[in-house]
């Protein structure tokens, strides 16, 4: 409260790269100010302020400036950062259910991907995240993640043997294990200096962050495969989320929900103008056929998705309209 008793919060947020405050918010922390994440954070900062007349507000902190993905979940649950937007394959890490998220070819299309974030799965998401000790309040879109090499790739084959940066975690290293490569775990920060000393052939990326980091310089060859459509969850500790006054609750659900069907809908819309921009520089684009890609990742499902719930989810997922 402030001096006249009127009841005023900053939030602090974490996202791979945004936000902090006396209500602390952080986004992932590898993404750079303006890009298609921090823009729905910031969504969701006006309308947070719009429906509680300025009583609360967030804090924006991008490109990692309150530290790296899984510090800044784990920070939620201690209570010091009050909100972040991890990557789902780190997020997935504290909430198994999330890890359906990370396999290959999961969604047909932008709709059909639309259609389960909004619906009954984000219902079970968040049940499954509220019984680990957060409140999910949307989920991001952070692109579909396309392959960027050294080299042409034209088909599945040319990936044999190539040294192939992943994100660390065990499906995507597993999937690019499948497509034939040599999948290298490696932090994001380290990804342009090892494509430029040559330590990894390539990596896995949407457009907003080739485009945005500049990996075009070091890896001018882009291959849509879209293998993934990467996710983000819009989280915080549901202790925070309880110690709040319910008008505020329910503006962060209402504020949550809407910018993320925002954002998702930017990200969606941006893709064509920024693969025009990725063109301007000379990037050799390739279409490789993506069935021999998902050919490769169907073994995975069985390998990897062993629990009964897990296998449930998926199989919502895979007969959503």
């Amino acid at each position: 409260m402030d001096r006249s008793g009127v009841w005023h919060r900053t939030f602090s947020w974490h996202t791979t790269g945004r936000l902090r405050g006396r209500v602390l918010v952080q986004g992932r922390p590898y993404e750079r100010a303006g890009e298609i994440q921090d823009q729905g954070v910031l969504q969701f900062k006006s309308r947070l302020e719009e429906l509680t007349n300025g009583r609360a507000t967030l804090e924006n902190f991008p490109n990692g400036q309150l530290g790296a993905e899984l510090p800044a979940v784990q920070s939620v649950l201690l209570g010091t950062v009050d909100m972040t937007v991890p990557g789902n394959a780190a997020f997935s890490n504290f909430v198994p259910h999330f890890r359906v998220f990370d396999f290959p070819f999961l969604f047909r299309d932008p709709a059909h991907f639309e259609g389960v974030v909004s619906g009954a799965v984000f219902e079970e998401l968040r049940t499954a995240a509220a019984a680990r000790g957060f409140r999910l309040l949307g989920i991001f879109n952070s692109g579909t993640r396309h392959i960027m090499t050294k080299s042409p790739v034209n088909s599945i084959s040319d990936l044999k043997n190539k040294k192939i940066r992943t994100v660390q975690n065990p499906i995507h290293v597993e999937a690019f294990k499948a497509f034939g490569a040599n999948a290298t775990p490696l932090a994001y920060n380290e990804l342009y200096g090892a494509l430029q000393a040559g330590v990894v052939d390539g990596a896995d990326a949407a457009n907003t962050n080739y485009w945005a980091q500049k990996f075009y310089e070091v890896a001018p060859n882009w291959a849509l495969v879209s293998w993934l459509i990467y996710t983000a969850p819009v989280v915080m500790s549901e202790k925070t989320f309880q110690g709040l006054p319910k008008d505020i609750q329910a503006a962060l659900e209402k504020a949550g929900a809407e910018s993320a069907t925002w954002q998702r809908q930017l990200a969606v819309k941006s893709e064509g103008p920024l693969l025009e921009q990725i063109k301007a520089k000379g990037v050799q684009v390739t279409a490789p056929d993506r069935e021999p890609f998902r050919k490769a990742s169907e073994a995975l499902y069985d390998k990897m998705l062993t629990k009964p719930e897990e296998k449930s989810l998926l199989a919502t997922i895979q007969h959503a309209q």
